[in-house]
């Protein structure tokens, strides 16, 4: 199914805003943000996959601290989060997460995912 999107990506020095359209099937919702290719799953563990010329893959769990995947082409950083909040309503998610990388905190992060059936 099409849907419009409006996401964003927000931490104490930058914001980043995506509005475009996706595809959304089933619990998983795809888009492409500037040629990086954004898979949201949302389970009882939400996923967030990243492509482009290097592959990120978190696990955001409400209090709990995930390990994840981080490969570069100058090969793979130790990466985890650790998840404060998650509010998720129809149409509708928000995550509050800290970004560990080599085991040292990098910045607290909120994603905001908003979307709507395309007509």
């Amino acid at each position: 199914m099409k849907i419009k999107i409006k996401t964003k990506l927000k931490n104490k020095k930058e914001t980043h805003i995506f509005e475009g359209s996706g595809i959304k099937s089933k619990n998983i919702i795809t888009y492409n943000d500037n040629n990086i290719i954004t898979k949201i799953i949302i389970e009882d563990v939400i996923t967030i996959e990243r492509k482009k010329d290097y592959y990120l893959k978190i696990h955001l769990k409400e209090g709990i601290k995930l390990e994840g995947k981080y490969m570069t082409n100058y090969g793979d950083i130790k990466i985890s989060t650790y998840t404060k909040k998650i509010e998720s309503k129809e149409k509708y998610l928000k995550i509050i997460y800290d970004l560990i990388i080599n085991n040292e905190y990098i910045d607290t992060f909120t994603y905001n995912l908003e979307y709507s059936i395309d007509s």
